[in-house]
């Protein structure tokens, strides 16, 4: 490889990166700002219910029961909005 195509390639690298970068950034900013807005009882209770959850029926069980739960997430939204959309009706 010829010296000019290394440097556009480290170029285009560098660009991917720098991009990636700020998506990371702004991910990051608008986590802390959810997170603000969600109050400390709130957040200390949700550990406490996890943490109880997976003390009385494990991490595996858990771990199952929330991949369902996403698999399922997209099929719940839809029937909420048909729900909606009928109810509005």
């Amino acid at each position: 490889m010829t010296r000019k195509s290394l440097c556009r390639d480290i170029q285009s690298v560098h660009q991917r990166l720098s991009l990636r970068q700020g998506q990371f950034q702004l991910t990051n900013e608008q986590s802390k700002a959810a997170l603000k807005e969600i109050s400390p009882y709130w957040l200390i209770g949700g550990g406490l219910c996890a943490g109880v959850m997976a003390g009385v029926i494990g991490w595996r069980k858990i771990y199952t029961v929330t991949n369902a739960g996403f698999s399922l997430y997209p099929f719940l939204t839809r029937c909420a909005r048909r729900l909606m959309s009928t109810h509005h009706d």
